[in-house]
């Protein structure tokens, strides 16, 4: 919010003594017919057409008044008109109390100084305490702007002007609703009170309790307000907005929601940069992805929000120390871009992906959700695989490229190794038993798995064998080089959202049974099987259910 746009209201009310005259002062008169009358025992003149009055450097003009010359006051009536220097003032109706300083106009009265006019019916000034006030609803209009409200009160000592009641101040680059707008011409500080609301053109919204603006800098603080930006609406303790840099800051208990998706930011502290187009969160932001099975949580140390024209370059990035936690997957690295057009996350700098009894690595580790389920995952280059097997055997897969495949409940399916593959597979008979251990070296392959454990392996392009009985098998044949299990380091749930507690778990239970309410909800008929099979707790065929009765429901018209 600019200066000039409180700045002016300012000066609309500023009802200088210049116009009113001084106290005391003697009222001069002219008219085409004048006449004595009395009401009781007071006398008064009764002046009509072309009704003059002057004190001082003020004129008043009228069709008809009375004037009271011992107590020095009058009532002007029809078409009233004050001139006075730059300052005209119209209405209906004048009294004008000259001893005690007091100008009372009524109905439809003008108020115009340069270009700045203020509406209303009722408007008084006293020119003793220097107070102006407006009543029962006040309009001021320059050439930019617009302010209304019920009522209005301006002091003139204090340079201070207070609006009541319905307050909407409309400019060129914003509106403003307010319950209170207060502001002093000394300080250059506005105050709002009670429900705030600020809606820019460019689309940016504030919803507050209560603001304070340095009209002066450009800058404006409010108490637990909301900011509506192109991509989501941003919660805070504390609301900052620099207008001249077009930089919004919301601080304490912080809360991005995404418009578009499901997506929810935590944080200590965020920073809007308008014109940039980006969102920064600090204090260990979260990142909540409401997923169709269960929920993708991500902390970092900071994360950065991209708008852009172009949806597919829109895009969340997050940056050092870095944790994520789903129900069948966990994972951490330094760097993460999570593109949301077509559900994408690309994980850097040492990334590791914990899944079931499975460990991947990789130099870069890209993930590929399709309607909130991982579908696909490519590790690039040096990438190497550890799954547990019944045994508690480290079975290895390395390669310079992987890529996995998902079931429809995100559990890993097969695994294809191109470029470089080497294998140490133990061999089992049953699930108690180990007969051996594979060690083959081949340029393609294809792991399968079963339950998230590895169950066979296909080999292509001449794979070189080599089986090693137990009775051989030397512990440092076991494994291959740069072998690194990190349990260790596996996040848990309270470890990436730490307002849950150890032990704490968000089930796929819970997001089936909500969405089985919401599709009851809309279609009870259709999903009446999935609701008898989750009272069962059969989490496998309360999703086939889903599956089968979704593309049999009516469509949305």
């Amino acid at each position: 919010m600019r200066n000039i746009y409180l700045f002016w209201l300012v000066c609309a009310l500023t009802f200088s003594n210049a116009v009113w005259a001084q106290k005391g002062d003697k009222i001069k008169y002219k008219a085409d017919r004048l006449t004595n009358a009395r009401d009781g025992r007071v006398r008064f003149k009764k002046l009509l057409h072309n009704v003059v009055f002057t004190q001082e450097s003020t004129t008043v003009y009228c069709d008809s008044a009375y004037f009271y010359s011992r107590s020095n006051e009058m009532e002007a009536f029809g078409r009233v008109r004050i001139v006075d220097d730059s300052v005209t003032i119209t209405s209906k109706k004048l009294i004008y109390k000259g001893d005690e300083g007091m100008a009372l106009l009524r109905e439809d009265v003008v108020y115009r100084k340069g270009r700045k006019v203020l509406y209303t019916d009722i408007l008084d000034y006293n020119l003793v305490t220097e107070v102006g006030e407006f009543k029962e609803h006040g309009k001021l209009v320059d050439e930019r702007n617009t302010l209304t409200s019920t009522y209005g009160v301006y002091h003139s000592k204090s340079s201070q002007a207070f609006f009541y009641k319905k307050v909407l101040l409309v400019a060129p680059d914003f509106n403003l609703k307010a319950d209170t707008l207060e502001y002093s011409s000394i300080s250059k500080v506005a105050v709002t009170k009670g429900p705030t609301y600020i809606e820019k053109k460019d689309g940016t919204t504030v919803d507050a309790d209560g603001g304070k603006f340095r009209t002066a800098q450009d800058q404006t603080i409010f108490d637990e307000g909301t900011i509506e930006t192109k991509n989501y609406t941003v919660t805070g303790d504390e609301i900052f907005i620099d207008d001249k840099k077009k930089i919004y800051t919301a601080k304490g208990n912080v809360v991005m929601t995404s418009k578009k998706d499901d997506i929810y930011i935590l944080g200590d502290k965020a920073v809007y940069e308008k014109n940039k187009g980006i969102s920064t969160v600090y204090g260990r932001p979260l990142m909540k992805r409401v997923m169709r099975q269960d929920t993708f949580f991500m902390a970092s140390d900071t994360l950065v929000s991209i708008e852009h024209v172009d949806k597919d370059k829109e895009r969340i990035l997050a940056f050092h120390n870095i944790l994520m936690y789903k129900l069948n997957m966990q994972g951490k690295c330094d760097s993460v871009a999570y593109f949301l057009s077509d559900s994408t996350i690309h994980m850097y700098n040492d990334p590791v992906i914990w899944n079931k009894n499975s460990q991947m690595v990789s130099d870069s580790i890209d993930l590929f959700f399709e309607e909130d389920i991982l579908k696909i995952m490519t590790l690039r280059r040096n990438a190497f695989l550890i799954s547990i097997d019944t045994l508690g055997q480290h079975n290895q897969i390395k390669g310079r490229k992987m890529t996995g495949n998902f079931n429809e409940f995100g559990d890993i399916q097969d695994m294809d190794i191109n470029g470089n593959g080497e294998s140490h597979y133990f061999v089992l008979k049953g699930d108690s038993l180990m007969i051996g251990m594979n060690k083959i070296f081949c340029s393609a392959m294809t792991l399968r798995f079963k339950n998230n454990i590895m169950n066979n392996i296909s080999f292509y392009t001449q794979p070189e064998a080599k089986f090693i009985p137990p009775h051989e098998l030397e512990e440092d044949q076991m494994f291959l080089d740069e072998f690194d299990w990190r349990a260790d380091e596996r996040p848990e749930l309270y470890e990436v959202a730490t307002y849950y507690h150890p032990g704490d778990k968000v089930t796929k239970k819970d997001n089936l049974e909500k969405r089985a309410r919401e599709l009851v909800e809309d279609h009870p008929e259709a999903v009446k099987k999935v609701k008898q099979e989750l009272k069962k707790r059969d989490k496998n065929e309360v999703l086939k259910q889903l599956n089968e009765a979704q593309p049999h429901l009516p469509k949305e018209r």
